[in-house]
């Protein structure tokens, strides 16, 4: 072998390799979204044709640490207030996506935990609660989404309920219904200001706001919005997406700097002489110890529907 040649080669074994990066089998790796947050576009829809009513404003500041608890709407009274089933099952007759759970159910149990996840990696101090039952009929028992949220809002926490509005004419857009008890905070101004805005005495209270508890209502279940999460080619990223939005509002109004998402482990590669694979290291910062689980909210009791597609019947949240 030439010198130069062997000097090479001395360099290439001594020389640091990039994380996650094997030698001389990059082409064995996938391709993105591979190692990247993979989002996809994903059109929420109106937003609230009551946003021009706004009579709050959010001032509250809490601190960047705050415990934040996310809970799905209707997740604890699928047979009390069920949630709207959406465009495609209601108007298409698709089949739902989980069988005796309606479609809204669905997206706010996978919406929820897939803020959780994300705010995790992006440093904030939130976690996700489910009842595990899915009808409650006292709203007051401990289990339920209003318990859980009342008490983590008693204790000085910021409690965010998950909700898709109805579609049709029977919606009203995506927004938020800013919590009541405790006084609206500067995460229910910014998440205002991202997905538009519901008037804080909205049909006359409603019973998550009233226990301290701040309803997103993402976007009307139909249009792009719902064929990007019933898509399987694009649930993930559309999920990505909307929990990205939600994440990145509550770390702006929170302060907390802007951080990167974790990149997945490596695929296992078949072992091929000559090929180093280099240890992936976490790239996020460690986690404080998650908060003691909370318990459990009730569904919130509130209606609303989407514009695109047919009219559809109100829901109540």
């Amino acid at each position: 072998m030439p010198p130069h040649s062997f000097l090479a080669f001395i360099l290439l074994l001594i020389s640091p390799v990039p994380l996650a990066q094997p030698l001389l089998a990059q082409e064995a790796l996938p391709e993105a979204p591979y190692g990247q947050f993979r989002k996809v576009a994903v059109n929420t829809g109106e937003r609230s044709r009551l946003t021009v009513k706004k009579n709050w404003l959010g001032k509250r500041r809490p601190t960047q640490a705050v415990p934040i608890l996310v809970l799905a709407g209707h997740a604890d009274s699928q047979r009390i207030s069920p949630g709207t089933r959406g465009y495609a099952v209601a108007v298409n007759g698709a089949r739902p996506m989980q069988p005796g759970m309606t479609d809204e159910t669905f997206w706010n149990l996978k919406t929820a935990q897939r803020i959780a996840k994300l705010g995790r990696q992006r440093g904030l101090n939130i976690r996700f609660y489910d009842p595990g039952v899915r009808t409650i009929h006292n709203g007051d028992d401990p289990r339920t989404n209003w318990s859980q949220g009342k008490r983590h809002a008693q204790a000085g926490g910021y409690a965010l309920e998950i909700h898709y509005d109805a579609y049709g004419r029977d919606g009203l857009g995506s927004g938020v219904i800013p919590r009541v008890y405790g006084g609206q905070t500067t995460i229910d101004e910014h998440l205002a200001r991202e997905f538009g805005s519901f008037p804080w005495d909205f049909r006359g209270v409603l019973g998550a706001p009233k226990r301290g508890i701040t309803i997103l209502e993402v976007g009307k279940l139909e249009g792009d919005l719902e064929n990007k999460l019933r898509n399987p080619d694009t649930r993930d990223a559309a999920l990505n997406t909307i929990a990205d939005r939600v994440v990145t509002t509550m770390a702006k109004a929170l302060g907390v700097p802007q951080s990167f998402f974790q990149i997945p482990s490596l695929p296992a590669l078949p072992p091929s002489p000559g090929t180093t694979m280099a240890t992936q290291q976490s790239l996020l910062p460690s986690h404080a110890s998650a908060p003691p689980p909370i318990q459990r909210s009730t569904p919130s009791t509130q209606g609303q529907g989407s514009t695109q597609g047919a009219t559809g019947a109100a829901t109540p949240l």
